[in-house]
Formats: structure tokens, C-alpha cells, sequence
């Protein structure tokens, strides 16, 4: 790819996350302008002097961080669990008498709780 091409991407396939993931992800080899219409994000892509820039490259980028996208949004339940659980695992009390540290234990049910349902 040698001169400014122009590529159309469904926003009904595609995250708008992803498309400005890839775009910041070529930055070092290309100009790259983002914009859209009622359908698509429309990509623009000159690649920079002394840089080949394919447009496969692009697209296959786009795929990749949809993936990453969808998998995050598949996962992010799970890892909010398992982070208060792992947070919660570690809480200590200090006794001000004697300033030693003091282990609390919490029943699970009190702390796997979610945070939308409060």
C-alpha cells in the first residue's frame, strides 16, 4: 500500500473500542484518520514514507483486538470475583494496643456479593 486508501468497518461487527485500538496501533507507520456514518467507522490510512503498510495487516489487527474485546467483555464478572475475593482474602486488623496484626476471616457469603445488586 503505497497511496491513502479508505476502508469501511460495520459497527454492528465491530467494536469502536477496537477500530481506534487498531488505528493507535499503527500510528508508528501510517496517518491514520477515524471517523463514521450511520453504518460504518471509516478508516483512512496513508502510510508514512520508508513504511509498507499492507491493509491485511489492518484488518487482521482489527480482528485480534475485537477478540481481545469480546473475551474481555466475556471475562470482566469473573475477574471482578476474583479480585474481591483475593482483596478480601488479605484484610488485616490492627490492634492499636499493641500494634501487632490480627488475620479477620469473613464468611464468603459476605464478601462474594455483587456490586450492582446493593
Amino acid at each position: 500500500m503505497n497511496e491513502t486508501h479508505t476502508f469501511y468497518y460495520d459497527k454492528e461487527l465491530y467494536p469502536k473500542v477496537a477500530v481506534i485500538k487498531t488505528a493507535y496501533h499503527f500510528t508508528d507507520c501510517a496517518y491514520i484518520h477515524l471517523d463514521s456514518d450511520k453504518d460504518n467507522y471509516i478508516v483512512t490510512i496513508t502510510p508514512k514514507s520508508g513504511c509498507s503498510l499492507e491493509h491485511q495487516d489492518f484488518d487482521n489487527e482489527v480482528l485480534a483486538q475485537t477478540a481481545r474485546y469480546v473475551i474481555f467483555q466475556q471475562t470482566k464478572e469473573l475477574r471482578k470475583i476474583t479480585l474481591a475475593r483475593a482483596m478480601a482474602s488479605s484484610i488485616v486488623e490492627i490492634n492499636p494496643k499493641d500494634s501487632t496484626y490480627k488475620e479477620i476471616s469473613l464468611p464468603a457469603d459476605d464478601i462474594l456479593k455483587s456490586w450492582f445488586d446493593s
